[in-house]
This record gives structure tokens, C-alpha cells and sequence, in this order.
């Protein structure tokens, strides 16, 4: 059976990223040997269809379509260059920094502005997991994320 759904992230260099279904619940996985599309046109924003097989390692989609590209001024983009850019850095205090104003134990202030809503949220913290360490599963990746993201949303941190 087809979903329908988006591309919330997918890093050409790894070869893999995750879809969000339309109908909601968890991200799928996505990995380069699971498609035979251009790996170009699976920008942030992209509508897809796709099947999903459910594996030892979670589920991962398959069968992957494309039906209507990505906007063109996608914000979640931008964030992903600016990433790309503070990526070549051996220093990861360097990349955490990006300007904002830091206490007096180099944490960011609580309550402070700049606040993501939850879809930019999940979108930073997928970038650090994937960062974190190559061997996080799909599923650990995901169940994760969800988990710290309820928390910032509980908190106040990240807007719903």
C-alpha cells in the first residue's frame, strides 16, 4: 500500500534521511539503496509516495516517488547549508555557538528568543543525532527525537 507524505531530511553524502506520512506517526527511513530516483530531488519539502517495509532495524521506505518537488525558498534548506557550513570545523563547541548569547558556563539562556517550532526543532536534532554517531538505527533515531522533542515542547523551549 502507497503513502503518501514528505521529505524531511535526506543527506546525499550518507545516503540516507527520513519521510514523514501525510497520515502522521513516526518518520520512515530512507536509505540510497532503497531508491532509484535522483537523490537531487529528495529536498526538505518534497512530496513523495512510497512503501513502507518493516525490518529488524524498523521500518524503511521503499518504492520511492517523487510528486511534487520541494518549494523553492524552503527555510529547511537554508538551515541545512548553514549547517554545512559550520560542519568542516574539528572544534562541535564552534558549531553550538552561531551567535547567541551564552551564560556564564557557555549555555545558551533559558527562555531566550530564536525559539524553533517544533518541525525546525526536529529537523536540528535529527542533524545532531545523525552527527552523534553512524550506528543509531532508524528506530533509536526517531524514538529519540520524539522524546526530547515532547520534552522542549513541555518545557517551553520549542513552540508547538
Amino acid at each position: 500500500m502507497s503513502v503518501s507524505g514528505k521529505v524531511v531530511h535526506y543527506d546525499a553524502n550518507r545516503g540516507f534521511g527520513f519521510l514523514a506520512p501525510e497520515s502522521g506517526g513516526a518518520d520512515v527511513f530512507l536509505h540510497i539503496n532503497d531508491i532509484d530516483i535522483d537523490e537531487d530531488s529528495l529536498k526538505p519539502g518534497a512530496k513523495v509516495t512510497f512503501d513502507i517495509e518493516e525490518t529488524d532495524r524498523g521500518s524503511k521506505a521503499i518504492n520511492v516517488a517523487v510528486t511534487e518537488e520541494a518549494p523553492a525558498d524552503d527555510s529547511a534548506g537554508a538551515r541545512a547549508h548553514r549547517r554545512d557550513d559550520h560542519h568542516g570545523r574539528g572544534d562541535r563547541g564552534d558549531r553550538g555557538d552561531r551567535g547567541h548569547r551564552r551564560d556564564d558556563h557557555g549555555r545558551r539562556p533559558r527562555g531566550g528568543g530564536g525559539s524553533l517550532d517544533a518541525g525546525a526543532f526536529t529537523e536540528e536534532l535529527t542533524e545532531l543525532l545523525l552527527d552523534a554517531d553512524d550506528d543509531l538505527t532508524a528506530r533509536q533515531i526517531v524514538a529519540i527525537r520524539q522524546r526530547v522533542t515532547d520534552f522542549a515542547v513541555g518545557r517551553g523551549w520549542v513552540l508547538d
